[in-house]
């Protein structure tokens, strides 16, 4: 059997793997280190070790420029949990260590959501639960465990189904990547970004009404019509579409180019995602259509909405009668847009488009999340290294220059099939950044990542990250996963998936729909729950105690058959039936051992008088 203090490391090991996408590189290498001085007992100094502490805190303030956020939160819970490994010296810091250790894993499941994380939750409980025993100095019995569990099961199912729901969930994952990181960001900040890192947090699952193919993944989220003459933001004229209507959802009927789509949000995000083009969203009793160009549908309204529907139809055409003059707005020099609009020819977007794309090509471009910072779209044109934010901004403004409005388009391209469970996984290395251009009173997608980088768009960026991680784009790869690996662990995700849809379907609105089928209304809730909780205590109370019971007699019966099978041995048969024969029996052996032990099983069984069970077994065996 593993020590109390192995396995303690055993499951802060475990949990900092599960949470790698959570906690910080710093976080991994503080519970790395720490795991290996406590496993071989190496003696460190208090002052290195609170010192190495602060500079550990302190660096969560530089990655994330705040300390008030759950993974901030997250970070620090799990550091000082490796300090108190680390001193270990009062019983006190024992106790603290099982506390923190069990509520580090219970914050953990607010983040990882996988099954198999609920199984290490599990475990790692039973575990600590067991070694807590040994700390009081008590024997632990499964049994008892197992009897506990019997009462607890139907009593986290009951209050599961009655504790009122919030109306939306409250959201623990922010979409806040740190600086260098793949993700969806409503600006796009280009100037002071050199270099991106893959970041595969999941976003959204989403099931569709059919399959579809990788070009046809592009979830829209907003649009930007701001430029410095590089980097874009986004201004409050960009959030205007979003119509709210009333019509019962049996009323929609899909058209032969639409597609229905149900999310599951795991991050919060400002802007309800949709595949491109999007139609409608509809999340409880809301309704909202698309009117104008920008067909974006902003959340702020509504706090965070994490399940919702959309019908998008694809390759759709977004029309406008007219466009406001800044969509044609680049803050550049008026000498640098004439050395720009010199380099390209074309009046019409169809013309322009190709005399980009050729220049892109014939000059020696390539895509790369390494390019190093490009301050200015000059700079761009030097290096001739970027990733899709780069090429997006630079065709817009292209545009622009050459009197074609244009705008950046920020949400995702790509997204991993599961075919095991039909939906679609979204992580934040499949966002993506394209381009939109107007003419003849529609907006044409415009997408320049296609000509430097086919395959990004072919991959998707979750799959396009992984090759290129791994050199398989290139054909260097010393190592490719086999594909039944990549089979089986689309298997086990399908069953996070299922699992969490149903958890998160028992919502409010679910919950409304069965109060309303069977009458009840949601303040007797209030009533029930604590009513409930009485009767379940008033019957566990019972049940306990006939319990006690059954073990006491037990325990009595199984003294007096030892004491008559010892008096046995010695020729005495004790009557079973008549206390006054057996004590007239005892009292002629002339034995006080006999008599002594006697006298203390009577007083026990029957004086209520307190006897230790060892003790009064002890006493008969040595008569």
């Amino acid at each position: 059997m593993l020590a109390s203090l192995h396995k303690q490391n055993l499951i802060l090991l475990i949990f900092a793997i599960l949470l790698m996408e959570v906690l910080t590189g710093v976080t991994l290498a503080f519970v790395g280190v720490g795991i290996f001085i406590a496993t071989f007992n190496l003696k460190t100094n208090k002052l290195i070790r609170n010192a190495v502490a602060v500079l550990v805190f302190s660096s969560y303030w530089f990655k994330y420029g705040k300390i008030i956020d759950p993974e901030i939160g997250l970070n620090f819970l799990t550091s000082i949990i490796v300090l108190k490994i680390l001193e270990k010296e009062t019983v006190r810091d024992k106790y603290m260590i099982f506390f923190g250790l069990l509520l580090l894993i219970s914050a953990g499941s607010l983040f990882e959501k996988t099954l198999s994380y609920v199984f290490f939750f599990a475990i790692s409980f039973l575990l600590l639960i067991r070694d807590f025993y040994s700390f009081l100095d008590k024997k632990w019995k499964m049994k008892d465990f197992l009897y506990a569990l019997v009462w607890i099961a139907p009593l986290s199912a009951l209050l599961f189904i009655l504790t009122p729901r919030l109306i939306e969930p409250i959201p623990f994952e922010q979409n806040t990547t740190a600086p260098g990181e793949v993700g969806y960001t409503t600006d796009v900040n280009i100037s002071q970004i050199g270099s991106l890192e893959s970041n595969q947090t999941t976003v959204f699952n989403v099931v569709t009404s059919r399959v579809l193919s990788q070009k046809e993944l592009y979830w829209r989220g907003n649009t930007l019509t701001y430029t410095d003459g590089w980097n874009w933001k986004e201004t409050a004229s960009d959030k205007e579409d979003a119509q709210e209507t009333f019509i019962p959802k049996e009323n929609i009927i899909l058209a032969n180019n639409e597609v229905k789509q149900s999310f599951r949000l795991s991050t919060k995000l400002d802007y309800f995602i949709s595949l491109d083009t999007p139609k409608s969203v509809t999340f409880g009793d809301h309704f909202f259509h698309s009117e104008g160009g920008r067909k974006t549908f902003p959340q702020q309204s509504w706090g965070w909405v994490n399940r919702y529907e959309s019908i998008s139809e694809l390759f759709g055409n977004i029309d406008q009668k007219e466009v406001h003059s800044h969509y044609l707005n680049v803050t550049l020099p008026k000498k640098t847009k004439a050395r720009i609009s010199s380099m390209f020819n074309g009046s019409s977007i169809k013309e322009l488009e190709s005399s980009i794309k050729s220049y892109f090509q014939n000059q020696g471009f390539v895509y790369s999340m390494s390019p190093g910072i490009s301050p200015h779209l000059l700079s761009f044109f030097e290096t001739k290294k970027g990733f899709c934010s780069h090429y997006a901004s630079a065709t817009a403004i292209i545009l622009r220059i050459k009197g074609i409005p244009a705008r950046l388009v920020s949400g995702f391209m790509g997204g991993s099939y599961n075919r095991f469970a039909n939906y679609y996984l979204i992580t934040q290395n499949d966002a993506h950044v394209w381009v939109e251009a107007f003419e003849n009173g529609k907006w044409s997608r415009i997408d320049p990542t296609d000509w430097v980088a086919p395959e990004r768009l072919d991959l998707g960026g979750a799959l396009y990250m992984e090759s290129v991680g791994n050199n398989l784009l290139s054909g260097n790869s010393l190592f490719r996963v086999p594909r039944f690996m990549s089979e089986l662990k689309l298997w086990f995700r399908q069953w996070d998936f299922l699992f969490y849809s149903w958890l998160e379907n028992m919502d409010y609105h679910s919950q409304s729909s069965w109060l309303k089928r069977f009458k009840i209304k949601r303040e007797w809730l209030f009533s029930i729950i604590p009513f409930s909780l009485v009767v379940f205590m008033l019957l566990y109370m019972f049940f306990q105690h006939i319990k006690n019971r059954r073990q006491a007699d037990s325990v009595y019966q199984e003294i007096w058959q030892l004491f008559y099978s010892k008096m046995n041995t010695r020729g005495v048969k004790l009557s079973t039936i008549s206390l006054e024969d057996s004590s007239e029996l005892i009292r002629n052996l002339n034995d006080q051992a006999v008599t002594k032990v006697w006298e203390k099983l009577i007083a026990f069984s029957f004086r209520n008088e307190h006897e230790s069970i060892s003790e009064l077994k002890k006493l008969i065996r040595k008569i």
